[in-house]
């Protein structure tokens, strides 16, 4: 069935003639949709059977697959949160010498709780119908109660990406999936590279951020990278903005946004690994060996576990 619209709420005008736990997938042929919209999301310009992307955002259906969301409990008591800054002074060093000095100081806020909802993380990839054609399709999901609400999520992510989708249902052995092949992480050459190299190629991530910020994302990157990683990756599509420092000789694998307020995840598992997982696996699934929270302390912690290696 062929769904043209913005939005959907509900499930009941799509889903007729559904058996419970019929497998389904949803299909957008790729000689049907905006080009650039598909590479937008982060498919190649080749399109190639196989290639897999975490979807960028490009509205709050795939912002929500790619970051999950918070809901926020007004009808309870304010809590206190931190926020980090950059805090500058100067350092008389006698009656004429000044240096400028600068660190990076948690702010507590006041701000109501809020629980955090997992992002879905589903991806998209490049299949073929059994006559050649080209189609942008998702995982298969059994028609059942219980994923309704994924089945819906996953069709407003094919309206707000590419304004249209269609339910397949039938003759699913007409569409022949390659080897997978994720396109979520763009290795940079290989080799050590001081930061002001660094930060030309991390640059756009930090466009849409305030400056106080940027120094703030600035001053984890560089801390990092002062220890020499052996590589760095830079997410594409729905991994933008996050960035995996390779250390293999010691076994550790440091994943860092380009976000404040948030987590540092260090990793022991092997770049390969890594690279095939989801988001939400990265993220939650519990597989990191240290999580260092964006506070003060971060500096002294992260430097401790990489010198100590």
């Amino acid at each position: 069935m062929l769904i043209n619209k913005k939005r959907i709420k509900n499930l009941d005008k799509y889903t007729k003639g559904l058996e419970e736990g019929q497998d389904v997938v949803l299909v957008a042929p790729l000689n049907q949709v905006d080009v650039n919209r598909a590479i937008e999301i982060g498919f190649s310009e080749n399109f190639a059977p196989g290639e897999t992307v975490l979807p960028a955002i490009v509205g709050p259906i795939t912002e929500f697959n790619s970051d999950g969301q918070y809901i926020i409990h007004k009808d309870q008591p304010m809590e206190t949160a931190y926020r980090q800054q950059e805090w500058k002074w100067t350092e008389f060093r006698g009656r004429y010498d000044t240096v400028e000095k600068s660190k990076i100081v948690d702010i507590p806020y006041q701000r109501y709780p809020r629980t955090f909802i997992e992002p879905p993380a589903l991806e998209l990839s490049i299949a073929t119908h059994n006559d050649g054609t080209k189609l942008i399709v998702s995982a298969f999901l059994a028609y059942t109660r219980e994923n309704e609400r994924k089945l819906l999520h996953a069709i407003n992510m094919f309206l707000e990406a590419f304004s249209f989708c269609e339910i397949r249902n039938k003759n699913l052995e007409s569409i022949i999936r390659a080897p997978i092949r994720k396109l979520h992480w763009d290795v940079l050459p290989q080799g050590k590279r001081p930061w002001s190299e660094l930060k030309q190629f991390i640059e756009k991530l930090r466009e849409s951020t305030t400056d106080g910020n940027k120094a703030v994302i600035d001053k984890r990157f560089e801390s990092i990278n002062l220890h020499d990683p052996e590589f760095v990756a830079l997410g594409k599509a729905g991994f933008y903005g996050y960035l995996i420092f390779g250390f293999p000789e010691k076994n550790l694998y440091i994943l860092e946004s380009n976000q404040t307020n948030n987590a540092t995840y260090i990793f022991e598992e092997n770049w390969e690994h890594l690279s095939t997982l989801t988001k939400a696996e990265i993220l939650n699934g519990n597989l990191h060996k240290k999580r260092v929270m964006h506070r003060e302390s971060w500096f002294n912690e992260v430097n401790k576990l990489l010198s100590h290696r």
